[in-house]
Formats: C-alpha cells, structure tokens, sequence
C-alpha cells in the first residue's frame, strides 16, 4: 500500500507542475508539451477560495473564534468524465495568538459515473494525504492518510420540485500513523466512515440554496468510538468572470451529551454554531 502510494504521488505532484511551469512559456513549448506528452494546458483547471468563518460570541469573549481559511485546487482532466486533482488549505485565526496553519495536501483522483438511468447519477473519488503539516509530522506521527467516497444523486425535479437534487454521500478513511498514540498520549484516529446527505435547489439561474447533514465516526487503533455531526445551510450565487459567493451557516461537534447516551445533535448551538462568508474563483 505503501509503495502504491508512493507512485501515485509522483505522478500526481510532477504532472501539474510540469503544467503549471507552461504557462508563462512561449507558444512553442506549449505545443511542444502538447505533441510530445500528450498532455494540454486546456485540461488544467483551478480553484481558489477564501472564507471567513466568525462564531456569534461577543468580540471580548474568552473563547471567540474567527478564522480565514484559503483553499486551493489544481485539477487535470484526464477525460471528459476523470481528474487528478492536488489540493491544500492554508487557516489563519483571527483572535488569540493570530496563528496560521497549512493542513496537510491532499492528491485525488475523481471520476463522474453520468447517469445511471433519467434521474439518478453517480459519481466517486480517491485521493491520499501528504503529511506535511506540523500537526501530522510531530504530534500525531502521521504517514498517509487514504479515502474513498462515492455519491448518489437524484434529480427530484419530476416527483417533488423542480430544480431539486438530492444526493447521498458515503465515505471511508484510513489513516497511516508511525505511532499508534500521539505526543500527549491520546490515541490516534485509525478508521473514520462518514454519511453525508445534502439537498440542492435551483432557487433562479444565479441563486442556489443547499443543506446538508454529515454523520461520521471515528474509530482509534484502542478500538473505541467517537462520533460527530456536522449541518450546514448555504446561499450560493454565480458571479461574472467565474467568481462566486456563498454565505450560510454551519454548527457540528460531539454527536453524543457528556453522559454519552443522549443527543447532541441540534440545527443551531450557540456554542457550537458559526456564520461564514465565501468567495471563490474557478478557470
């Protein structure tokens, strides 16, 4: 597995590269990486991101929260239907010590299925973690990380309302630790397997609006559980120029009370909720 994914990230961090590095050249050796790779920078896409998420507690708060997450993507379509795609996300907090943090990259391979008959569709993806954070290389002694997510979607737009979708989304991730425990001593997350449902209305041609629930548990190389939820409420709108903007809201946390019976599970908490605002840009 090891070795598997030690080639996968050298095919995936040298292509895109190889493309990105193009793109100042002359004409000549565009066509010359074109002729002789077989590759094209018409296949190259890429997706920046930025998003401010602030709680709802007062600015002098103990515990406020404000974060600025950057997040980027540099895809290649291999055809009409699959993408290699290699991602990272830069978070910057806003209060306390101001600290900025680069997540781990992630590689990935996706694939669209189309549609299975008139109203269902599917698709599915791959991709492995680069432990380069300081998170994964100090505390928690991680090597990789490898998911697999696929997605059902329905075109509800016949049976309940137009410009309706839904789509199912299950999830699997296995991760990779040196250690089986971390530098303060708790147990690392082994195992996580997610369901995600999400909803999606066409609301006009500019204007979308999206819910989703996500359910996942993780389980530690001990062999104990942990579950959590996430919801989110989003307003999307199509901008000119390939930018776009989303405000919503989102909340998640520990699915279970302290008494480890009862639910915690809840559309909107006070200490758990947050409001974000996104700006994005694709090419």
């Amino acid at each position: 597995m090891k070795r598997y994914t030690s080639t996968l990230l050298i095919l995936l961090m040298t292509s895109p590269a190889a493309l990105a590095a193009s793109v100042s050249a002359t004409s000549t050796s565009v066509k010359k990486l074109d002729n002789s790779a077989g590759l094209s920078l018409d296949n190259v896409g890429i997706s920046l991101s930025n998003t401010f998420a602030t709680d709802i507690k007062t600015p002098n708060a103990a515990n406020k929260s404000m974060v600025n997450t950057t997040a980027l993507t540099i895809s290649y379509k291999l055809d009409s239907t699959t993408k290699l795609t290699l991602s990272t996300i830069y978070d910057k907090d806003l209060e306390n010590d101001r600290e900025g943090l680069i997540r781990d990259p992630k590689i990935g391979l996706s694939k669209s299925f189309g549609k299975l008959n008139k109203y269902l569709s599917a698709a599915a993806s791959t991709s492995a973690k680069i432990p380069l954070s300081k998170s994964s290389r100090i505390t928690t002694s991680l090597q990789t990380g490898l998911s697999l997510a696929g997605s059902l979607t329905y075109d509800a737009s016949e049976h309940i309302l137009r410009d309706l979708s839904i789509t199912y989304a299950p999830a699997a991730i296995v991760n990779f630790h040196k250690y089986r425990v971390t530098t303060a001593g708790s147990s690392n997350t082994q195992y996580t397997l997610s369901n995600t449902l999400a909803l999606n209305y066409g609301l006009t041609d500019i204007v979308s609006l999206s819910a989703s629930g996500t359910y996942y548990r993780n389980f530690d190389y001990t062999g104990h559980t942990k579950d959590f939820f996430g919801i989110e409420q989003t307003a999307s709108f199509v901008l000119p120029q390939n930018f776009s903007l989303s405000v919503g809201h989102a909340t998640g946390g520990s699915a279970l009370a302290v008494n480890g019976r009862e639910s915690n599970v809840s559309l909107f908490d006070r200490n758990l909720s947050s409001y974000f605002l996104n700006i994005g840009f694709s090419y």
